[in-house]
């Protein structure tokens, strides 16, 4: 019980469902650590050894969208907004200060002064400009990778959005696809009213309680950014076309990290995407670190007398060591300092040993992906019998304790409240759906990762394995497809090869709803083949509107359609944690995974 005065922190209560382990095993004597320890080291107390789950993708921030790649550009690049480590919201970083119009169109920001990028060329307000120009050309890009950048920016060539009439409909239209001539109804849809004189195994109506959309300015689909101009070379201002409400949360993004202009104009990325691959690779920041590659391993090189403050480290190496297995003995046998990501087989061993296991607040989503293009899955009681055919509780046991079944795909923390609509566990009501669709059992692809863990996905061998049970139970029969992590799973998921079935899951960057919900369904995607208007004006009205009860309201609104015509099934919102060795005196452990590794402190 919470004494009255006091502040209990998520974080305590996680760490102490942690610990709670360690006392069910303090009957074991663990082995004590060794104070000459270097970790792999060769003695010296300025390298730090540190193994990752998975290989890093591009360096270029704009579209190194995986998170690996994103632990790396966070060290070399620094953002004009950084991340109070202690509250979560936007602290200085490049940019000492900013003020806002009341409007909410105009941003001013006042630069830190005597830094350089990497390559030795100034940081000023120039540089920042033709980030700023770079981010804007990326309004318009379709792919994937660009997305944080450009559907925030809302840059859409799309004829659809003036209308809500979709360009193709399901064998049974999901409600936010139907052609509405205005809109769904302003007032709150019942259950009860929602089943009225309907099948009893009918899709139920959204249960939105705000308004239309339609007749809202702010669903305007010309790009939010309008220009970004440098009065002095200390000073940049963007002018906005409407309101981004979450922009200055969203300038912490990876994403948007401030790239040499120098190195931008070399790989012809001035306007966009870069024609050469020089970015891929190369890191030019003004971060506390530079970047480099020794074989696999990733080698950052400290740039000592960064404006963040001391740097506890000369060099830090990250080894991507697929196998958690091989990183718990790695760990042990004093091979390296620590890894990320623990995972509940080995979480008793990792006690035993004495390890701290450092768990992060939760603020990620897994779920399962629905992919409209496959002929079952475009028919929407297909879609509720698989929702239906899941027990969300009985996959919780491949998470570490304290992770929750999921019921949106918004992480809990951002206080948007749960969809009226839900899929409660009932195999025989999908054997029903199954059977009224006239699905007789034919296969339907189940892409899954191999050899990798993320935060979302901590075992997916095994969470296919449990899925695919449940799914064989009411009669769906999936065709496995397994594809490593390294071997190009993200991009199989992302342009849609293999349509049937996926595992992914939201990681979430930054804290507003627009970062879980913009990138997946701001515009159609190959990835699930969800094409809902109705649902693409929301966020863009969403993003716009002022902070307070309306917006909330709008997410939610957002996320009951989502819900109806599920383009994908929240599973579970998992505990990440890592494993850190007896060297590691402190670690910036962060539920948005922004963990500056010049803060770590060593023994």
């Amino acid at each position: 019980m919470q004494l009255p005065g006091t502040n209990l922190s998520r974080r305590a209560v996680l760490g102490g469902s942690l610990g709670a382990l360690g006392v069910l095993l303090a009957g074991c004597t663990p082995a004590q650590p060794d104070p000459n320890n270097t970790g792999g080291n060769g003695g010296s107390g300025r390298l730090l050894s540190l193994q990752t789950p998975a290989s890093s993708g591009s360096w270029d921030p704009v579209i190194g969208s995986d998170l690996e790649s994103q632990r790396i550009t966070r060290q070399v690049y620094d953002r004009l907004v950084g991340i109070d480590a202690q509250t979560g919201n936007p602290a200085p970083s490049l940019a000492e200060s900013w003020t806002v119009s009341e409007d909410g169109l105009s941003y001013e920001f006042v630069l830190r002064q005597g830094i350089t990028f990497s390559d030795d060329t100034p940081f000023n307000a120039d540089a920042v400009v033709a980030n700023v120009n770079r981010w804007k050309a990326l309004g318009s890009v379709k792919e994937y990778d660009a997305a944080a950048i450009s559907t925030l920016l809302d840059a859409v060539e799309d004829s659809k959005e003036s209308t809500p009439t979709p360009t193709k409909q399901s064998p049974s239209p999901s409600p936010s696809q139907t052609p509405q001539s205005s809109g769904p109804s302003q007032e709150p849809t019942t259950q009860d009213d929602a089943t009225t004189s309907r099948p009893e195994d009918a899709a139920g109506l959204p249960q939105v309680k705000g308004g239309d959309p339609l007749d809202n300015q702010l669903s305007d689909v010309e790009t939010a950014l309008i220009s970004a101009a440098a009065p002095d070379e200390r000073t940049v201002r963007l002018t906005l076309r409407r309101p981004i409400t979450p922009l200055l949360r969203a300038l912490t993004h990876p994403a948007f990290s401030i790239v040499s202009p120098q190195a931008l104009k070399e790989a012809d990325a001035l306007r966009g995407l870069a024609k050469k691959d020089t970015l891929r690779r190369g890191a030019v920041g003004t971060g506390p670190f530079t970047a480099a590659t020794d074989g696999e391993t990733v080698v950052l090189t400290a740039r000592h007398g960064h404006f963040s403050g001391e740097i506890a480290v000369d060099q830090i190496r990250l080894t991507p060591t697929p196998r958690v297995s091989r990183r718990v003995w790695d760990l042990e046998a004093q091979k390296s300092d620590g890894f990320d990501l623990v995972t509940v087989d080995v979480l008793k061993e990792l006690v035993l040993s004495a390890v701290q296991v450092p768990p992060r607040d939760p603020f990620s989503v897994t779920y399962l992906g629905l992919n409209r293009s496959n002929k079952w899955l475009a028919d929407d009681r297909v879609r509720r019998a698989l929702a239906h055919a899941i027990d969300r509780n009985a996959l919780l046991d491949l998470f570490l304790s304290s992770s929750k079944a999921a019921s949106s795909p918004l992480a809990p923390s951002l206080g948007i409240e749960d969809p009226g609509t839900s899929y409660p566990f009932d195999p025989e009501k999908a054997r029903r759906l199954l059977a009224d669709a006239k699905y007789t059992g034919q296969k339907i692809p189940f892409l899954f990762p191999t050899d990798v863990a993320r935060p979302y996905l901590p075992l997916p061998e095994r969470l296919f394995s449990k899925l695919s049970g449940m799914l064989s139970t009411v009669g769906i029969t999936v065709e496995p497809v397994a594809v490593k992590w390294d071997d190009g799973y993200f991009t199989a998921v992302r342009t849609g090869r293999h349509a049937g079935l996926h595992l992914l899951g939201i990681q979430g960057t930054y804290r507003d709803p627009e970062n879980f919900l913009g990138p997946l369904f701001s515009r159609t995607t190959e990835q699930l083949d969800y094409d809902s208007p109705e649902v693409r004006r929301r966020l863009r009205v969403a993003r716009a509107l002022p902070e307070g009860e309306s917006r909330q309201q709008a997410y939610a609104d957002i996320v009951e359609l989502l819900t109806v015509d599920l383009p994908l099934i929240p599973l579970v919102y998992p505990i990440s944690s890592l494993a850190l060795g007896p060297r590691i005196l402190e670690y910036p452990v962060s539920p948005v995974l922004d963990e500056p590794l010049a803060r770590v402190r060593l023994a």
